[in-house]
């Protein structure tokens, strides 16, 4: 018996690092896996099941269910180690708990899975989050919850939000900052500078209209066929050589922000995303993203903050108390109106 016994250890030592050498470890093994792997003498099913039992045993399968199948799935040598350290109770909340692998887990669920008492559940919980096993987690889709995940994994883009969050709170500078960014950089590739020589512009002078040079810069959109709008790629990787983001993005990440520029009438995608093309040129963005954000108890800013949304009610006309008095040439008129032209400056930038 002893020889059969060291034999079975002997032969699930071995079956245990072949899987390790030629499976990735979130393969699900199913028998023929293991038979095709040539560790097992005559491909002896009922020694096979020995030798999986026993790795079992040893926490270095676990086994489970799949489609009305049994299979089993690989434990690295130090969760096992973790898990021959554990109470019964605490082993059944700690694989639980990595089942959900970096999505975590609510602390409810855990109870409806492992049937624990509250208090019991507590304590494993407390004990594990003390041996540093597992870690608490802040979702920002349920900032109520009390959720759990394994403390050596960095959790999903789901339950942080991704590269928007910090500390599960939005953060808008951030967004800000390379949604700008993003803008002027599709605006360069979308508008090409006049040269010097070609630009001209109309004045009055004494004897009529003349045409002279002119200094200021003058952009042109490209024409029709044009191929050397910025993809979604080249908009990634210049967010990321910028260095204006301490982590690297992603591109759905940036396809986000792309999308949030299209709805802001900001940028338009042009081959169903492919591309995009920036709606105003570059010294335009630039002198826009220059504006200072509104103060708070600044009159003006507090008026703005809610113009060049409907221009037809928010005009000054609209809340005149002497609407009905305003005609041109009047008393009051059109041309005299002291807020007519604060508005139109302040609120649409003209």
């Amino acid at each position: 018996m002893a020889s059969a016994g060291s034999q079975v250890a002997e032969l699930a030592s071995k079956l245990y690092d072949a899987c390790v050498n030629e499976f990735d470890p979130d393969h699900l093994f199913y028998q023929n896996d293991f038979l095709n792997l040539k560790v097992i003498p005559k491909n002896d099913v009922a020694l096979l099941l020995e030798c999986t039992q026993s790795l079992v045993n040893q926490n270095l399968f676990r086994l489970l269910q799949k489609d009305g199948k049994l299979t089993w799935k690989l434990i690295d040598r130090e969760d096992a180690e973790k898990l021959r350290n554990l109470t019964p109770d605490e082993a059944m909340v700690y694989n639980v708990i990595h089942s959900t692998e970096r999505t975590g887990i609510w602390v409810r669920h855990i109870g409806n899975r492992t049937n624990l008492h509250k208090s019991i559940l507590d304590r494993c919980l407390k004990s594990l989050e003390g041996k540093n096993y597992i870690k608490s987690l802040h979702n920002v889709k349920y900032p109520s919850r009390k959720m759990y995940m394994l403390a050596g994994l960095a959790p999903s883009e789901e339950v942080t939000g991704g590269a928007w969050f910090t500390d599960g709170v939005l953060d808008a500078n951030f967004i800000n900052s390379v949604a700008g960014y993003i803008e002027y950089t599709v605006s360069r590739k979308s508008w090409y500078e006049v040269p010097a020589s070609d630009r001209k512009k109309r004045i009055k002078t004494a004897s009529g209209k003349a045409e002279v040079r002119s200094d200021e810069k003058t952009y042109l959109p490209y024409p029709h066929g044009y191929t050397g709008y910025p993809t979604v790629a080249q908009i990634t990787s210049a967010v990321n050589d910028s260095g204006i983001t301490p982590v690297r993005l992603g591109e759905e990440s940036i396809v986000q922000l792309l999308e949030m520029l299209c709805y802001d009438n900001k940028l338009v995608a042009l081959g169903n995303g492919e591309w995009y093309r920036s709606l105003k040129n570059p010294e335009a963005v630039k002198a826009n993203q220059s504006r200072k954000a509104p103060i708070e108890g600044d009159d003006l800013s507090v008026a703005n903050k809610h113009l060049v949304k409907n221009g037809m009610t928010e005009a000054p006309c609209g809340q005149c108390p002497v609407f009905k008095l305003c005609a041109p040439g009047g008393a009051v008129s059109p041309e005299t109106c002291e807020y007519f032209d604060p508005w139109l400056n302040n609120g649409l930038g003209f």
